[in-house]
């Protein structure tokens, strides 16, 4: 999820709510808003109905092509990462959510159905498309927890966890009837280091074979494992990020392009205009005009 405070880790440390409201909904709009959401992990679960537009979402290294209507179902501790087509717009709502709303303790619904799908020990489809048989009961139950979380009263959470454990239900009953069988996510697991790493030093001198040191695997095997769990090298998540920076730093301070530049890790203001451009789809200047323009 993308984090208003700036990147600070790709396991994210920001709190999805609080004890009283552990949720928290959010609007992704790309490009307008930022670039992409890099590759990152929490511990929070997570609800996605892709409203328009097309993109790529990478889910502990399953390739994901989703546009308008998709549903996407993320489980704790799932390395994800989205970006929209070259050239296109994602917009879409994602709901976040601590697991204490789906039950604690021990009754069997919470050891024998609710923990097994936190812990990923049961593999529920990830993504929904309305071509799925299971589409339009679970769109419907998507548009009641997304209605419940914009209403965001006391009265409405009575709902909203009904509905999540409603939901819980029909992903079950899903994966009974057709298992979604995605690949192992250990790539994603054996890189997390590196993701960490750069999420708190993208605006440093960084070379691959410092990463893969502290991946403990060799440079070759690193460079592996990143393109399959994320879908891109480690430079071009690196630079993922670096432009991410920049564009918060756009639409949120009134420091000028070449200050930013160089706190996002750009020493060549040239190379930094190139380089936001092709994943933005615009200036950094007229990013900063399009970002006023939507406040």
């Amino acid at each position: 999820m993308p984090a208003k405070d700036g990147i600070r880790s790709a396991r994210e440390r920001r709190a999805h709510g609080t004890a009283r409201i552990p949720f928290s909904l959010y609007e992704c709009r790309m490009p307008e808003l930022y670039a992409n959401v890099p590759a990152h992990w929490h511990g929070e679960f997570e609800l996605n109905e892709i409203l328009a537009g097309e993109g790529l979402l990478f889910l502990d290294g399953a390739r994901c092509s989703v546009s308008a209507g998709d549903l996407v179902v993320i489980p704790p501790n799932t390395l994800h990462a989205a970006y929209p087509r070259q050239g296109a717009m994602l917009h879409y709502d994602a709901f976040v959510f601590h697991p204490a709303l789906l039950g604690t303790g021990g009754d069997r619904s919470v050891t024998d159905c609710v923990n097994p799908l936190l812990s990923g020990r049961l593999a529920v489809r990830r993504q929904i498309t309305p071509a799925q048989p299971c589409y339009p009961t679970l769109r419907a139950c998507f548009r009641q927890i997304f209605a419940c979380a914009r209403e965001n009263t006391a009265r409405a959470d009575l709902l909203l966890k009904s509905e999540l454990l409603r939901l819980v239900y029909l992903l079950e009953e899903d994966a009974a009837a057709a298992p979604d069988r995605r690949p192992e996510a250990s790539d994603g697991h054996a890189i997390r280091p590196a993701l960490s790493y750069l999420a708190e030093h993208y605006a440093g001198p960084v070379t691959v074979e410092q990463l893969a040191a502290l991946c403990s695997l060799s440079k070759s095997h690193f460079m592996f494992c990143f393109k399959r769990a994320t879908g891109m090298s480690a430079i071009e998540h690196l630079c993922q990020l670096r432009i991410r920076a920049a564009c918060e730093a756009l639409g949120s301070t009134g420091r000028s392009i070449a200050e930013i530049a160089a706190d996002s890790g750009y020493n060549n203001l040239s190379n930094f205009n190139r380089q936001f451009r092709r994943q933005v789809g615009c200036s950094p200047a007229q990013y900063r005009r399009n970002i006023a323009h939507l406040e």
